[in-house]
C-alpha cells in the first residue's frame, strides 16, 4: 500500500506539534525550582597531596603546568568524601526518602546522585572564585544544601591541611632527633680534640683559638653552626604545632553564603505557554491533513 505524501506531511506536523505541546505543558506544570548560590575562593597552590598524582595520571603531558586545578577541585566537591558529610549533616537519607522515595530512608549512594544532579559548579575564569549552586522546590532547602556543601568541602580541606601538617611535623621531629645525636657525637669529638691539643678550659677567645689551635677552632665553629640550625629546626616544629592547634579557614574562604532565593529560577512559564500555543497549530493542521487524506477520492 502506497503512503501518500500528504499523509506523511500530516503525520510529521502532528508529531512535531505534539512534541512542542508536550514540552510546553511540562514547563507550565513542573513545580517551581529555586536556585541558591554560595561563592568561595580556593587558596592558590596544591589542594592536597593527591593533586600531583592526579595530574600525572590524568594529564601526564601537563606536569609542571596547572590548567587542571579547578577541574580537580570540582571533582573533590562532587566526591563521596565530601557529599557523604552533607548527607549526614542534613539527614538527607531520611528527609529525601520521604520526598523522593517511598518514605523509607534512601541509600547514601542514591542521595549523593541526587545531590550531584541538582548541584552545579561554576568557575569565574582567571580567578579562584567558584560558585556552588543547588536547585530545589524549597528555597530554604536550596540555600541550606548549598551552604552545607561549602562547609563540607571546607572541612575536607582543613582535614587535608591537618593531615599534611602532622606528616610534616613527623618528618621534622625525626630530623630533629637525628640532629641531636649528631650534635652529641660532634660534642664528644670536640671534647676529645680539646684534650689531645691541650686547649685551655675554658676556651680562649676566638682569635687565639684560630691562631694557636686552628683545627679545634674549625671543629668548634662547625658544632656551633649545627646547634644554631638545630634551634631553627626546633622553632619550625613549634610553629607547625601552633599552626595545627589553631583552626584555619584560609584554604577555602566563603565570600557569599547562599541565601534562600525570593523568586524561582525556573521553569520558564512564558516559554511553556509560547511552545504550547505554537504547537497547537501543527497539531491541528496535521490532524486535519491526515483526516482529509483518509477520505476516498471521488
Amino acid at each position: 500500500m502506497e503512503i501518500r505524501p500528504t499523509k506523511i506531511l500530516g503525520v510529521s506536523l502532528l508529531l512535531a506539534g505534539l512534541a512542542l505541546c508536550g514540552v510546553g505543558l511540562w514547563l507550565l506544570l513542573s513545580p517551581a525550582q529555586y536556585r541558591a548560590t554560595a561563592k568561595i575562593i580556593v587558596e592558590e597552590g596544591v589542594p592536597d597531596d593527591g593533586y600531583i598524582n592526579y595530574l600525572i595520571k590524568a594529564h601526564p603531558d601537563a606536569f609542571g603546568y596547572d590548567p587542571y586545578f579547578i577541574q580537580y577541585i570540582f571533582e573533590n566537591i562532587q566526591s563521596q568524601l565530601v557529599l557523604s558529610n552533607v548527607v549526614e549533616s542534613l539527614n538527607l537519607n531520611v528527609e529525601w526518602g520521604k520526598k523522593h522515595g517511598d518514605g523509607s530512608p534512601l541509600e547514601t549512594a542514591k542521595t549523593i546522585r541526587l545531590l550531584n544532579r541538582r548541584m552545579s559548579l561554576t568557575w569565574v575564569r582567571n580567578t579562584r572564585l567558584i560558585e556552588i549552586s543547588f536547585r530545589s522546590e524549597d528555597p530554604d532547602e536550596a540555600a541550606g544544601v548549598a551552604n552545607a556543601i561549602v562547609k563540607a568541602y571546607q572541612d575536607y580541606r582543613l582535614e587535608i591541611r591537618r593531615r599534611n601538617t602532622l606528616n610534616g611535623i613527623k618528618v621534622l621531629v625525626d630530623r630533629f632527633q637525628k640532629e641531636e645525636h649528631d650534635i652529641e657525637a660532634k660534642q664528644k669529638d670536640l671534647d676529645q680534640l680539646q684534650k689531645q691539643l691541650n686547649v685551655p678550659n675554658p676556651d680562649p677567645v676566638d682569635e687565639l683559638l684560630k691562631t694557636n689551635f686552628p683545627s679545634y677552632f674549625q671543629a668548634k665553629q662547625e658544632l656551633q653552626k649545627m646547634i644554631e640550625l638545630h634551634k631553627l629546626l626546633q622553632a619550625k616544629i613549634t610553629a607547625e604545632k601552633i599552626d595545627l592547634d589553631i583552626p584555619r579557614t584560609a584554604t577555602v574562604q566563603i565570600i557569599d553564603a547562599a541565601q534562600p532565593p525570593k523568586s524561582p529560577a525556573g521553569p520558564n512559564r512564558f516559554l511553556g505557554a509560547v511552545l504550547l500555543a505554537i504547537g497547537l497549530f501543527p497539531t491541528v493542521g496535521g490532524f486535519l491533513i491526515i483526516k482529509s487524506a483518509r477520505r476516498p477520492s471521488a
